[in-house]
This record gives structure tokens, sequence and C-alpha cells, in this order.
């Protein structure tokens, strides 16, 4: 019997050695493809931006914007043909702002379209001006950022997936704590760069015309402002009376109410 111990002992020390080497070789090969997925992004970061002789030139990304500033005779039939043009174009108003400095009256606009629409759209738009105060296009590339961050996206979405899988694999709660913390720091990271990719591919999608038409006439503004006066007050009233029949309309049970307690005031006074 002793001799059995001696010899059992050995091998209890033996397999329990064995097995501590296979734990530290599983949580070296889970370390290990930790720091493979965190190199993902530089892998294909450079794979992308390579610049081979066979890889395709990417589609050229540019920001157009244009700023027009035109006096005009008629500023009120002006700016309803300013919005048919701007109709015809299928472009739209995202801000508008009126404004009258003494004898000037002034609005400004600002006019989001198709980029191969812009010039087209210029120029119908001058031909609404008595002058042509100033007129600019400019013409950002943003082509190399725009690439960057597509790319960029595209590698911390494929780290993502990579540590989908390695937290499927975890075997202990610290593996499963470490893969959460990694995976909730590229997921913000991806959410700030897609918020940053979708604001470069809408500036690049729709150009931008900053417009602005003013008309210079003391007595012609003075007009306007009066007769824009008087059909405020008519569209105010029309607006009253409408809330005041909307309000009865509401009020219906209340009213019925009301009549009831008149009539039956009113007859029982009557019979007195």
């Amino acid at each position: 019997m002793k001799m059995t111990l001696r010899t059992l002992i050995p091998l209890f020390v033996l397999a329990f050695s064995a097995m501590a080497c296979d734990g530290r070789s599983g949580s070296s090969d889970y370390s290990y493809a930790m720091e493979e997925a965190q190199a993902i992004p530089d892998q294909t970061t450079e794979a992308k931006s390579g610049g081979g002789p066979g890889e395709a030139v990417p589609e050229k990304k540019v920001i157009r914007t244009a700023r027009l500033r035109m006096e005009v005779a008629d500023y009120e039939e002006a700016i309803r043909k300013a919005k048919q043009v701007i109709t015809a174009f299928e472009a739209e108003i995202t801000s508008e702002e009126e404004r009258q400095y003494g004898q000037q009256l002034e609005n400004q606009l600002v006019i989001r379209l198709a980029p191969a629409q812009l010039d087209s759209m210029l120029n119908a738009l001058e031909g609404l001006a008595l002058q042509i105060d100033s007129r600019s296009v400019n013409a950002e590339d943003v082509t190399r950022q725009y690439v960057d961050l597509e790319t960029r996206l595209a590698s911390k979405r494929a780290v993502i997936a990579r540590y989908q899988e390695l937290l499927a694999e975890a075997r202990n709660v610290n593996d499963v704590l470490a893969v959460e913390n990694n995976l909730r720091q590229v997921i913000e990271e991806v959410e700030s760069m897609e918020a940053q990719f979708r604001y470069l591919k809408q500036q690049v999608d729709r150009s931008t015309i900053y417009l602005t038409l003013y008309e210079t006439s003391s007595a012609g503004i003075a007009q306007r402002s009066f007769g824009s006066k008087i059909a405020m007050a008519f569209a105010d009233g029309w607006g009253l009376l409408k809330n005041l029949v909307l309000g009865a309309i509401t009020a219906w049970p209340v009213l019925i109410l009301l009549a009831l307690l008149i009539w039956w005031w009113r007859r029982r006074r009557s019979k007195r």
C-alpha cells in the first residue's frame, strides 16, 4: 500500500502541472487573440491605402458652396420668382431671414440642392437681379477625408465583429470583462465616426447657395410695409374668428347645460 501511494503522488503532481500549463496556454492564446483583434484597424488601413499600381482610384468627393448677393428692383416680386426657381430646380430652403436696415429691405436665404444643378440655378437667380454685388463659388476636395473615414469605419466594424466572436469564446469572467470593455470603446468610436461620415456625405451630396436679395427704396418699402401690416391684421382677425368658432364647438356641453339652466329658471319664474 505504501509503495502504491509513493507511486500515485508523483502522478497527481504531474497531472496537476499539466492542467495548469493548459490553463496558462489557453489564457495566453486568448490574450494573443485580443491583441490580434486590436491590430485589425492598422492592417486594414494599410491594405486599403497602400496605393499600389493596380489599386482603383476613388471617386472624387467635392463640397460645393456658392454665395450670391444682388440688388432687385421689386423685393416682393423677386422673392416670389426666386422661390419659383428654387422649386423648379427641386432645391430646398433650409433658412430664411428678412431684415430691414433703414431704406434697405433684405432677405437672406440658405438653399440646398444637387451639385449638378448649382451653376444653372445661379444663372437663373442672376436673371432676377438689378445689380449683382458679389458672386463666389467654392469647391472643397474632401476625397481623402471621405475615403479615410470610410476605411476606418470598415476597419472598426471588423474589430467589433472579432470582439463579438471572442466574447462568445470567453472562458472566464475576466475574459468577458476585458472583451466587453474593449468592445464598448470601439462601438463609441464607431458611433462618433459614423456621425462625422454622415455629415460629410450630406455636404458632398447637397451643395449650398447663400443668397441675399435686397431692395433700396424708402417710399416703396414704407408702402409695402404698411400694406403688409394691413394684410397681417386681416389675417389675425380671421384667425381669431376661427378660434372663437372652434372654441364654441369645443365647449358645446357647457353651452347646452347653460341653456337648460336658463330655460328652467325662466319656467320657474313664470309659474310664480
